[in-house]
């Protein structure tokens, strides 16, 4: 049973109409079209501690696992309906101006506690300045007077509803990192979502509250109440948590069907704003395509075939195009990710051919770099910008034997392994053998200031420029990194999987050496 929601009918930036007698003109002002938007000292990370009992606080004596965020910042959809994201400078004072041409304006962020997104819903014309406690952003409108409650509603809802510790929504889907033993972890999710169902309802009766004092807007009160519904929905995913649904569906009969909160699809252009709306859109599009398990040696995954996903997006009469837009750019990420060049340069197209979002697909192209006339090749350069390929590099480097490190910036393992690569250069510097490090999918100025600060810069150095279109990284076997490679003086691959260092690379490289 799909429950068409209030907020269609009540939030007037959805649906504007008048049903009486007599016909009304509605004169609108005209709108600013704009908002601005200042982060004064954003942190440069969010920190979230998940084994202790708080939200956003900063407990120096955790011993438990942390969660960082080094993109925090905030997303928004923009004027051609394409996700964006403004990550601010950190420790000064940052603004931006976004285009609007809607009456409003939703901004998200991550909190990783709540397992519901913090959002601020602004008008066309405001501006907004966000100052940070805990590392988490607080609200304030410039132009205009806006209730805290409902402005930094998620916030408050953490301090009136769970005393800024873990929400039992939390709980539901993170009990596996507070748990040791895994095999309690379905029961733990049962118990902690029939928590989360009393929860709800306290939720409900406090933006009843809200709504019948004035300190939320009915506008606000619906949209807030929808994300909740989602969310509850999104509860039932978890695999405890269906298993003992529809245990208990079988058990009490038809006549207790459960409700299934939806949307009614017609209102897709209207509701594309929201950031639940979309996340349902991703949710039912999912079409319960069974998950692909893939094990790379010491890592490995789950995904599922975003090429069968795309060509069902394709097929669905459900959605409209705007729809489509949003999710077969969702689908094409999935397989950028999981699958090979030919499949990317295959759906590229199908993409290309289907989608209206011209710019959405401009900016897919610039930022993965999507150009597959060189796909047979691997295009590196220097740190002085030189291009070369990796054909070269061999080439240059014949008669020696190479220890290559694919590695990135942005990768922990690969950085913790950079202080024994460097002890293992030296301590072979006398056996003709060449350490070449490569960055792999990563921002060139990240890279070089890595190279620096972990004193590789007088090394080979190479940045792959076309990591995401060339084949020669799936003949190589890289599907993960830190991934090391050794070559042989005649330029031969002899071990593709090679040790890392401080890990038994040395061994390997002096047993072929002598051999």
């Amino acid at each position: 049973m799909n429950l068409k929601l209030g907020i269609i009918l009540c939030l007037t930036f959805l649906v504007f109409s008048c049903k009486d007698d007599k016909k009304v003109s509605v004169i609108e002002e005209p709108k600013p079209n704009r908002i601005v938007l200042i982060s004064i000292n954003a942190p440069k990370k969010y920190l979230h501690f998940i084994k202790q009992d708080s939200i956003g606080k900063k407990l120096i004596d955790s011993t438990g696992p942390r969660t960082f965020y080094s993109n925090n910042g905030f997303s928004y959809l923009d004027k051609m309906n394409s996700i964006q994201n403004w990550i601010p400078k950190p420790q000064t004072r940052d603004t931006i101006t976004i285009e609007c041409y809607s009456d409003f304006l939703e901004l998200s962020t991550n909190n990783f506690y709540t397992s519901i997104k913090e959002t601020f819903l602004v008008k066309n014309g405001d501006t907004v300045i966000f100052n940070y406690e805990h590392s988490i952003p607080k609200a304030t409108v410039v132009n205009r007077t806006v209730n805290d409650e409902e402005l930094n509603y998620n916030s408050y809802r953490l301090k009136t509803l769970f005393d800024n510790k873990y929400t039992s929504h939390y709980l539901v889907f993170g009990n596996l990192f507070l748990n040791d033993r895994i095999d309690e972890h379905e029961q733990k999710s049962i118990e902690y979502y029939m928590e989360a169902q009393n929860d709800f309802h306290r939720e409900i009766t406090l933006l009843d509250s809200l709504l019948q004092n004035g300190q939320i807007s009915k506008l606000n009160y619906d949209y807030r109440k929808e994300a909740l519904n989602m969310l509850m929905e999104k509860h039932k995913k978890n695999k405890g948590v269906k298993k003992w649904l529809e245990l208990n569906q079988s058990l009490k009969g038809d006549e207790t069907i459960d409700i299934v909160h939806g949307f009614d699809l017609s209102q897709t252009d209207s509701l594309m704003t929201f950031s639940f709306f979309r996340d349902y859109l991703i949710d039912i599009s999912q079409y319960e395509i069974p998950f692909i398990k893939e094990n790379n040696g010491n890592s490995g995954g789950y995904y599922i075939d975003s090429r069968i996903r795309f060509d069902s997006i394709l097929k669905d009469k459900r959605f409209n195009q705007t729809a489509k837009n949003f999710l077969l750019h969702d689908a094409y990420h999935g397989i950028g990710r999981d699958f090979k060049v030919a499949d990317k340069e295959k759906y590229l197209e199908k993409l290309q051919k289907h989608s209206t979002n011209t710019e959405q697909i401009d900016r897919l192209i610039d930022t993965y770099n999507l150009d597959f006339n060189k796909s047979e090749q691997l295009i590196l350069t220097t740190l002085e910008k030189d291009t070369l390929t990796y054909t070269q590099v061999l080439k240059q480097n014949k008669g020696k034997w190479l220890y290559i490190d694919f590695w990135a910036s942005w990768c922990k393992p690969c950085l913790e392994a950079m202080p024994a690569s460097r002890q293992l250069k030296n301590e072979l510097k006398d056996k003709n053998i060449e350490f070449i490090y490569i960055g792999l999918n990563d921002k060139r100025e990240n890279w070089s200031k890595v190279l620096t600060s972990e004193g590789l810069s007088e090394s080979q150095n190479y940045f792959v420029e076309n990591g995401n279109t060339s084949k020669v990284i799936e003949d190589l076997g890289i599907k993960t990194i830190p991934h090391y490679l050794i070559y042989n003086p005649e330029g031969t691959l002899v071990n593709g999987y090679a040790n890392r260092p401080g890990d038994g690379a040395k061994t390997q490289l002096i047993d072929l050496v002598i051999e």
